[in-house]
């Protein structure tokens, strides 16, 4: 299942990688415009970018939510997964980290999916605030909880998967 979702994630990442492009050729790139936080610097880009740019914009904000979709998925899998590794195993301060992880995983994604919304409509000219702050603070939380979740999902499954097996009771070693 979780290899649908890494699918999912690269097609859609491949799919977006054009928009991406005309975005940043034409001044800023796609971080620069998740984290404009004003409309003033929202006016700049907008203007840097041209019509090119903004349907570079368009683009990326509809196919990112096919991205978001999987890694959001994927995340969400990986550290469950851990969750339940680490529970096995006796470890139950890292499966509860896990655990949370998964769902600060899941947070990630519907706050991607919430910044995606308010930055169609400030392509679409609504660039006063709070949007353009309220985009820049779910980008935060998706940075973090996204970043958080990853690296834990990479280095703890490295870390689970060189730990022996917990035995049961009475279970020949």
């Amino acid at each position: 299942m979780l290899w649908i979702a890494v699918g999912v994630m690269l097609g859609f990442g491949a799919a977006e990688l054009p928009a991406l492009a005309r975005m940043s050729s034409h001044g800023t790139g796609v971080l620069g415009f998740e984290f404009a936080a004003s409309p003033a610097r929202l006016r700049e880009i907008m203007g840097r970018w041209g019509s090119a740019g903004r349907a570079g914009a368009r683009q990326h904000v509809l196919l990112d939510l096919g991205f978001i979709c999987g890694y959001g998925v994927l995340l969400l899998g990986m550290c469950g997964r851990l969750s339940e590794g680490f529970r096995r195993r006796g470890r139950a301060r890292a499966a509860g980290v896990a655990a949370l992880l998964a769902w600060g995983a899941l947070i990630a994604a519907a706050t991607n999916a919430l910044q995606k919304a308010f930055l169609w409509l400030e392509i679409h000219g609504h660039i006063e605030q709070p949007l353009p702050s309220i985009a820049a603070a779910c980008a935060g939380i998706t940075f973090t909880l996204a970043l958080s979740a990853v690296a834990f999902a990479s280095f703890g499954a490295l870390w689970l998967y060189r730990q022996p097996a917990a035995h049961a009771v009475g279970e020949p070693l």
